[in-house]
């Protein structure tokens, strides 16, 4: 199985074993887009942006490294639904259950991450 599908599953998992939280949402967004948090979570401040749904990336939108906040998908329904793969639905209304859902369902669709986790601010570093 390739890394990135495993890693859609393991957050699929944790969804149903774990509380919502921005951490996860970050997690979420890394796993969406197969890319890694460069954020080395060596400081309080570095350790408050992974609790808050800051992600730290390289090369987005031409810039070298920046900030982006993740999409609050394990909180709101309209992003988690936003996860959700083309041509499916479900009946389940509890957000974190939703993206349980529907990262299993791009798991096994390999489908390409979907627009509404690229409108949130990129800052530089």
């Amino acid at each position: 199985m390739e890394p990135h599908i495993e890693r859609l599953l393991r957050l699929a998992e944790a969804c149903l074993t774990e509380r919502p939280s921005r951490r996860l949402d970050g997690e979420i967004y890394c796993a969406l887009h197969c890319i890694d948090d460069l954020n080395s979570v060596d400081n309080e401040r570095l350790i408050d942006a992974r609790l808050n749904g800051e992600v730290l990336v390289r090369g987005h939108r031409g810039l070298s490294v920046g900030w982006i906040e993740a999409p609050p998908f394990t909180t709101d329904l309209r992003y988690a639904e936003a996860l959700l793969p083309e041509g499916v639905r479900t009946i389940l209304r509890v957000p974190i259950e939703v993206c349980s859902a529907a990262l299993h369902a791009r798991a096994k669709c390999d489908a390409p991450a979907p627009r509404v986790s690229d409108l949130f601010e990129f800052r530089s570093a």
